[in-house]
């Protein structure tokens, strides 16, 4: 590592940073080589003892280590130290401290980063309840340790061969080539680092990474149960833990998917939670196959039966998220995805399938060593009972998996496919038709498993009992449904089975709770996990199917917004309205108003738009109702041209309205021309506007002005405004006049956006001692040269979908509860 500092630089954090990640790869790695050992010395148990200890000190450091790299990191980018490549790309001095965790995962080295500490809590935590199975388990969860270190190494051997890439790399190295970096006090030139992306400055990306990629660990644990099932031909204590475990990545992985479909709704533009992004798939595949090997593994622990499904299940689900990481970070989605990584080079990817390659086969020659001798019951379920129809669902989500990967994975194997027959694939132009038009019936057919199995028992039910309860139920889901559907007007045939499905699902999982389960809490998990998954899919249809658009564009004018396919652009182009300020427009039961902007003079990065809404009573006329919404955007981000537009929601406990910009008047390039010039003697004295006026309240030479920097020599005044529209005072005002070396005139305007009004202090007048009159300058834009173009979209009963996640991660958290309580009960009985 080169030591060599230029002026200004601070090397000591990254060289500590850099120390820390080489002592962790070695600890990972000698954590793993001993609990290796202790795993193949266990017929002696001293030298169990001893290894194992050595495993475990191994494991400590690391997860010491791991720690140190955190803070060393953190450090970085909280001192904005721009001298760091990794600081300077992903953060800057105007950014809000809330979001500077955001830049410690927006890029590679830092999500990696926050992928190993994840593990390395989970590892303490295995490591303190694996008890017969540490060796084994921990061997594992060290191996992949060492595995995600070299992802931020940063080491190369010789000039073409790199392993990973460290966050702690200098900007000159970086950028070696530049000619900025040949002088040794190149920091005097680096003024701000590059920020942020702009699409994660939103609150939700603080806390949905570090959910997700916990989610992410936790699928690690339960492989690591499995190797050491197969490892030690042990096919009975790995149950309970690996149990336990998979409910807890379940939960946690399916709140952070569902946190980003929040970041979407909140974030986004493309009006929705769920777009079927490659992104959003990648995370979704893992989990399906997880809840797939969930209930298998439920099934085993009862039955016996599906023990191989299981292991492939959930061996499949930690191979699937490293497959997910290198879709998501070699750049292959970045021409499909808009939140993909751009990728680092073929070293990532060669680095990622040298990973996936290594774990694939451990995983496949461990299933075939063992796959013969695995314990299996000769008979075959009963056509009713409810291991075969378990057994069925987590086909279905697996197929359903395979759906969404094989599409998902265009990019991946297109150019193998067309070199073989010589055709073109490319990704469908309709998204959500694709992936809609088979996964509703995913969803239907689990969701009517997941209703029905609950009242099926193992090995077999007696068909009449069965068909009695399952045909109240279905009675009394048939009349929730007609009327639901009759009174959203759902007419769709498959839509009204989904509409179905869900009822049948909410009404047998309270049904179940509390007349099978009497109401026991710890034995609540699977009906509360059912309901919230009955009540996800209830909120899924409600909120989508009748999403419509109040922002009606009746002008006939284009706006040049482009969809995927023609019909896509016509409906886009038609579903936005342009809004001049100040003239109220009819957008469903609302007259909209778009009052102005928190731009001043165009030098705001982020601007906010103002929309007042008012519900008029059809027969008095009077305003029922008013609310303000602030859309905003940013205008001209780094490194993009235009502007990134982030919603604003007005929310009801029936629906929500969900307003975003796609276009508006871009203040930078607007004619400040056409001041008109006023005078005023004494204080009191008044200037009328089109819509308003100002009063003069004097002079005043205490300035404290964020637009204003003062220099020595100094002369600064400023002129007190008071603007009034027609409802009273509307803001006070100050523009500002300095004299400078005594011979140049600088002014600072001031503006009102919601009046479109631009003051300049133009002269100062000195008649006497006691007497100055003030030249100031007024313009006010036409309302008809501000502009947005809104789309405004109802999304109705989309809390329903919200409810229904938090009760499905609530029902994981009970079942978890309740596998630790049978196996304290088991222990102590033991």
């Amino acid at each position: 590592m080169n030591t060599t500092q230029f002026a200004g630089e601070h090397l000591w954090p990254g060289q500590l940073g850099h120390f820390f990640v080489i002592v962790s790869f070695v600890a990972a790695l000698f954590s793993a080589f001993s609990y290796f050992k202790a795993a193949r010395t266990e017929t002696d148990l001293s030298a169990t003892r001893i290894w194992t200890v050595l495993g475990r000190t191994g494991f400590i450091t690391h997860f010491l280590s791991v720690m140190g790299i955190f803070v060393a990191l953190y450090y970085i980018i909280t001192r904005h130290l721009f001298e760091y490549h990794y600081a300077w790309e992903h953060s800057s001095y105007d950014m809000p401290s809330e979001y500077l965790l955001s830049c410690f995962w927006e890029g590679q080295q830092g999500s990696f980063m926050l992928w190993t500490f994840w593990h390395a809590i989970l590892g303490l935590i295995v490591m303190r309840t694996s008890k017969a199975l540490e060796s084994r388990t921990m061997a594992i969860i060290a191996l992949v340790q060492v595995i995600l270190t070299t992802m931020i190494m940063g080491i190369y051997f010789g000039v073409d061969v790199k392993i990973g890439s460290t966050p702690f790399m200098l900007l000159r190295h970086a950028m070696q080539n530049a000619p900025i970096f040949s002088s040794p006090e190149y920091m005097d030139f680096i003024k701000d680092g590059n920020g942020l992306n702009v699409l994660l400055q939103n609150y939700w990306m603080v806390i949905h990474p570090p959910v997700l990629f916990l989610g992410f660990a936790l699928t690690l644990i339960p492989f690591a149960y499995v190797i050491a099932a197969l490892w030690k031909g042990d096919y009975e204590s790995f149950v309970k833990p690996t149990l336990a475990w998979s409910l807890a990545a379940g939960g946690i992985l399916g709140l952070g998917i569902m946190m980003g479909g929040a970041w979407a709704y909140e974030s986004l533009n493309f009006g929705g939670y769920w777009a079927w992004d490659p992104v959003e798939n990648a995370s979704l595949v893992p989990w399906l196959t997880l809840i797939g090997g969930l209930h298998t593994l439920l099934v085993y622990r009862s039955t016996k039966r599906a023990l191989s499904i299981t292991f492939v299940f959930l061996l499949l689900t930690h191979l699937l998220v490293w497959y997910s990481t290198f879709l998501t970070r070699t750049g292959i989605l970045g021409k499909t995805s808009v939140h993909a990584f751009t990728g680092d080079g073929t070293a990532l990817t060669y680095h990622l399938l040298i990973v996936i390659g290594v774990l694939l086969l451990l995983s496949l020659v461990l299933l075939i060593a063992r796959w013969k001798n695995m314990p299996r019951i000769k008979t075959e379920e009963e056509t009713l009972s409810r291991e075969f129809w378990m057994f069925i669902g987590a086909i279905v989500l697996f197929l359903a998996s395979v759906q969404i990967a094989i599409t998902t994975s265009i990019p991946v194997w297109a150019p193998l496919a067309k070199w073989i027959s010589g055709k073109d694939f490319a990704p469908p132009t309709d998204v959500m038709t694709h992936y809609n038009s088979i996964q509703v019936w995913v969803a239907i057919i689990t969701g009517m498993l997941s209703a029905g199995v609950l009242f099926m028992k193992y090995k077999n039910t007696p068909a009449k009992t069965l068909g009695i309860k399952l045909g109240i139920i279905a009675a009394i889901s048939g009349a929730a449904t007609a009327l639901i559907a009759l009174g959203q007007d759902i007419t769709a045939w498959q839509y009204v089975l989904m509409l179905f499905t869900a009822c049948f699902g909410i009404a047998a999982s309270v049904y179940y709770g509390i007349a099978i389960q009497k109401g026991k809490f710890k034995k609540l998990g699977a009906s509360v996990s059912h309901f919230g998954f009955a009540t996800i899919l209830l909120g899924i249809l409600l909120s989508s199917y009748n999403k419509h658009a109040i922002s009606l564009n009746t002008t006939g004018m284009s706006f040049n917004l482009q969809k995927g396919t023609e019909s896509e652009t016509i409906k886009e182009n038609m579903e936005n309205m342009i809004m001049f300020r100040g003239i109220p427009v009819a957008m469903g039961p609302y007259f909209a108003t778009y009052i102005g902007d928190s731009s001043v003079a165009g030098k705001d990065k982020r601007v906010y738009y103002k929309v007042a809404f008012e519900k008029r009573d059809s027969a008095s006329k009077k305003v029922s109702e008013r609310f303000m919404l602030y859309p905003d955007a940013f205008i001209n981000p780094k490194g993009q041209q235009g502007f990134s537009a982030n919603p604003s929601t007005k929310h009801y406990w029936d629906r929500d309205i969900f307003t975003y910009i796609n276009g508006a008047t871009d203040k930078s390039k607007a004619d400040t021309s056409g001041y008109y010039p006023h005078t005023v003697n004494k204080p009191g004295d008044s200037i009328f506007l089109a819509n308003g006026y100002m009063i003069f309240r004097g002079f005043s030479n205490e300035i404290n002005d964020s637009r204003y920097q003062p220099k020595e020599g100094d002369l600064a005044i400023k002129a007190r405004l008071e603007v009034y529209d027609m409802q009273g005072l509307k803001k006070e005002i100050a523009p500002l006049y300095i004299l400078r070396d005594k011979q140049y005139i600088v002014q600072v305007d001031d503006t009102v956006n919601d009046l479109g009004l631009y003051a300049r202090f133009a002269a100062l007048n000195v008649h006497s001692k006691d007497s100055a009159s003030l030249d100031i300058l007024v313009r006010q834009t036409n309302p008809m040269d501000d502009f947005i173009v809104l789309k405004a979209l109802v999304f109705p009963y989309i809390n329903v979908l919200w409810i229904g996640i938090v009760v499905l991660v609530f029902g994981f958290f009970i079942s978890i509860g309740d596998v630790i309580s049978r196996k304290t009960r088991t222990t102590s009985a033991e």
